[in-house]
């Protein structure tokens, strides 16, 4: 591997791994995005054969979102707590100008969508409505989890957080379990949630395989699945934005300057994607 390309993958890594760590965006859009997702998903669902022979781009790749995901991780808490809402709005922005790029996937299939094409797209919006409706139920961020419940919570974040259009971290926002992953993660006490990694880890290698197959003998359908899940993530995080308001708060000037910020970097990635996305086959 050329020193160029490996660090073009640490720095998309890095981006996939902040977006891993973001409530409300999704890293494995950003997979997409870049050009890597296929590749990631293939060499995870079949790591006895990939491991060794992709091995410098695992690496790489995995370098870059771990140092995304604790850069993320140190600096979310105080975030959510003193600009949760303009936060919410940045990450809409952020997410919507990265529609084009993830309908693009769709169209180089060619031809028009057939009726599982929309239906698969019907049905990513619709997995973000009842993520949207777990959101709104009362008392669900006082619920104490015991090991059985971190290990499911794992699954989830796993599926989730393999799932473009879906934030993994949105999930365990829900579930109230955001602020102790992150205490756990920036103070180093993963033991405290050890069940959880075991869950994520166990949901990563199966549900890798399932994605792995979609991608291979269903591609254009599980685009549109995707470009589904992300339009629907889009208003899932709007209309949490919204429904946490505070009465009285004077909101309008922060959320425009949020959604100014996040339309711009969102526009220098999509030219960053455009110049350096991969275009390896997989």
């Amino acid at each position: 591997m050329k020193a160029a390309e490996a660090v073009k993958n640490v720095v998309v890594g890095t981006l996939i791994g902040i977006f891993m760590m973001l409530p409300g965006a999704s890293g494995a859009t950003m997979a997409v995005i870049f050009g890597v997702y296929e590749r990631l998903i293939r060499d995870v669902s079949k790591l006895t054969k990939y491991l060794i022979s992709d091995l410098p781009f695992i690496i790489t790749i995995g370098i870059g979102g771990v140092i995304g995901f604790l850069i993320c991780a140190k600096g979310l808490d105080a975030l959510i707590d003193s600009y949760a809402i303009p936060a919410m709005f940045f990450f809409a922005a952020l997410i919507t100008v990265q529609i084009p790029d993830l309908k693009k996937n769709v169209d180089e299939e060619g031809g028009k969508l057939t009726t599982h094409n929309i239906l698969a797209m019907v049905g990513g919006f619709a997995v973000m409505m009842v993520v949207l409706f777990m959101s709104t139920v009362d008392g669900i961020e006082d619920v104490e989890y015991g090991t059985a419940g971190m290990l499911i919570a794992g699954l989830l974040y796993a599926i989730c957080a393999l799932s473009p259009g879906i934030s993994g971290s949105t999930i365990l926002l829900t579930l109230g379990l955001l602020t102790p992953v992150l205490e756990a993660v920036t103070e180093f006490k993963l033991m405290s949630i050890l069940p959880l990694l075991i869950g994520a880890i166990v949901g990563v290698l199966c549900f890798s395989k399932i994605i792995n197959h979609f991608m291979t003998h269903n591609r254009r359908s599980t685009y549109c699945a995707i470009l589904g899940l992300t339009v629907g993530s889009i208003v899932t995080v709007v209309a949490q934005a919204f429904m946490e308001m505070e009465a009285g708060k004077d909101y309008l000037l922060p959320c425009i300057i949020a959604i100014a910020g996040g339309l711009a970097i969102g526009w220098c990635l999509h030219l960053f994607t455009r110049r350096f996305a991969s275009t390896e086959e997989v």
